[in-house]
């Protein structure tokens, strides 16, 4: 490791110096705040890690990781856990392979540990692209899982004016949807009481039930409104004769949205409420200076879910999951992973079409 720069493993950073850090970042994102790692720690426990790389006396780069010990007396290793949020390092200009390289192997040690069944670093899309500069750090290559994210680049409110620019970014079909909304007669509420907070959930459970999907408990909405500052979080409902009949919660840092939770009373689907709540979030979001609206990850069979998406004006950008298991933690994980997954529910583990079978009889 070049002697300029230090390591230090710290389950505290400084404030100051961590946000000032952040404050250098081309494109920061709001899963490297210290405020979504302490909703993190409410809603997937664990302990958290923190990889804070100094050169020259500065605060230069960081990487997050969480550590979640089992009944067995093994670890987990996320960066980071919860639904695939982003881990990889912080702070890091595209060309700096010298800072990256010391905090990839330092957090390359933190997932192969000899204790560690298995661990987890989910990329950045702008990350990805340096993504040998992990596999190197490994002394035994990771598995690498590919994902595919969608991102709106969003217009410039000086351009023209905010729905002429939006209409030029987001497809002729969406574009007529999104008209026939706004003739439907909602009103947009800006809400952040405990009541439309659980309204958000309840609607969400109804929707993810009719999937046959699980849906995310109540205390992960709550920790997400007590730990994310109200100046980051935007929950939105479309209102129909003095009922809400969607919802759609947005979390904002830097230049970017964080799509993160639509849902839709069933009966009013027709009427396109959802997308005039996305319209509305976009001219919010084109007036604040926010540059991308992230979609976050969507899986390969998700068509309908992509085609969705990309009538929004997103553009694919892929990321990778690194998954590092030693031989012997995938041989233990082939009968272990259920169990596993129930003491750890938001922690990736590995997965299970990649483990090794049992030998024929």
């Amino acid at each position: 490791m070049n002697a300029g720069i230090h390591i230090e493993v710290t389950s505290r950073p400084d404030s100051v110096a961590y946000a000032a850090l952040l404050d250098t970042c081309e494109d920061p994102h709001i899963y490297a705040t210290l405020d979504f790692h302490r909703f993190l720690t409410a809603a997937a426990g664990g302990e958290i890690r923190y990889l804070l790389a100094w050169r020259g006396g500065r605060l230069s780069g960081a990487a997050v990781y969480f550590t979640r010990t089992l009944d067995s007396g093994l670890r987990l290793v996320n960066s980071l856990p919860w639904y695939g949020t982003h881990g990889g390092c912080i702070g890091l200009a595209a060309h700096d392979s010298e800072l990256r390289t010391a905090l990839a192997r330092a957090l390359a040690a933190a997932l192969q540990a000899p204790d560690v069944i298995a661990g987890t670093v989910v990329l950045t899309p702008s990350e990805s692209a340096q993504i040998d500069e992990y596999l190197a750090a490994f002394s035994s290559a990771p598995l690498i899982e590919s994902r595919v994210g969608q991102i709106t680049a969003l217009p410039s409110a000086q351009s023209a004016t905010i729905d002429d620019a939006l209409f030029t970014v987001v497809r002729q079909k969406t574009r007529n949807l999104v008209r026939k909304s706004l003739r439907q007669g909602f009103e947009e509420s800006i809400d952040d009481s405990p009541d439309a907070w659980r309204l958000l959930h309840e609607i969400h459970a109804e929707n993810m039930a009719a999937i046959g999907g699980k849906a995310k408990p109540w205390e992960h909405f709550e920790a997400i409104r007590a730990w994310l500052p109200p100046a980051t979080r935007r929950l939105s409902l479309a209102v129909l004769d003095g009922q809400p009949v969607a919802a759609l919660l947005l979390l904002a840092f830097g230049s970017t949205v964080e799509y993160i939770t639509p849902v839709i009373r069933a009966a009013h689907r027709e009427r396109q409420p959802l997308s005039f709540l996305i319209w509305r979030g976009m001219q919010w979001a084109v007036a604040g200076g926010y540059r991308h609206w992230n979609w976050g990850g969507t899986w390969i069979n998700q068509h309908s879910l992509h085609h969705f998406k990309a009538g929004w004006g997103a553009e694919d950008v892929p990321y990778q999951y690194l998954v590092y298991a030693s031989d012997a933690h995938r041989a233990q994980l082939r009968g272990a992973l259920g169990a596993i997954s129930q003491q750890a529910p938001y922690y990736y583990v590995y997965p299970h079409d990649r483990l090794p079978r049992d030998d024929p009889a």
